[in-house]
């Protein structure tokens, strides 16, 4: 009888040491849902950009390279590219949903020497899709003069990071660097020059 009192002794021990530890207080987690406004937005800047821009013909340089190859370059105008992937590659990037609150680190400084404000976001966590976005403002006009993305995407069979560059009316590019589990990797530069 006393080995069986002092065994459940032991195991009420042991289940009111469990309760508590199950009992903890867990770090709140952050609410975001009161705060007003999001990050910037890609879809936004190419609409606007797409306003100011539009029924305006340019020349266009494209310019495509597959790993160490041969520089491929074509002439076109802005009337006949097709800009759904262009857009599209850079619409993937957008952070502007309110769901990404909290999940970037948010940085900002001013280039007095280059009279712009730049703000930089930095993925909290090394699996997000967009890993950095810096955007550069003209101080005075308050217009955006450059955009530049950094992505990264892990799957079972590669890993896939781009880098991307917008500088209005002057220059699109898009690298993409696939490495795969098995084989050689593709890296591809594909850039359009705005020639004015």
């Amino acid at each position: 009888m006393k080995k069986y009192l002092r065994f459940s002794g032991f195991i009420l021990v042991a289940l009111v040491a469990i309760n508590f530890a199950s009992c903890k207080k867990k770090a709140p987690k952050e609410d975001y849902s009161n705060i007003q406004g999001n990050y910037f937005s890609i879809y936004k800047c190419a609409l606007d950009e797409w306003n100011n821009y539009t029924g305006m013909p340019f020349a266009i340089i494209k310019t495509t390279r597959i790993n160490k190859g041969k520089y491929d370059t074509s002439l076109s105008n802005s009337d006949t590219i097709n800009w759904a992937p262009i857009l599209l590659t850079f619409f993937a990037t957008d952070i502007s949903d309110r769901k990404y609150l909290g999940q970037y680190n948010f940085n900002q400084f001013d280039d007095n020497e280059d009279e712009t404000h730049n703000f930089i976001y930095l993925a909290k966590d090394p699996d997000m899709f967009t890993q950095k976005l810096l955007i550069t403002i003209d101080q005075k006009t308050m217009k955006v003069k450059g955009i530049y993305i950094e992505t990264y995407k892990k799957t079972v069979t590669e890993e896939r990071t781009q880098k991307l560059y917008y500088n209005p009316l002057k220059t699109i590019q898009i690298q993409t660097d696939v490495k795969p589990m098995m084989g050689e990797g593709t890296y591809t530069l594909q850039q359009w020059d705005f020639m004015r």
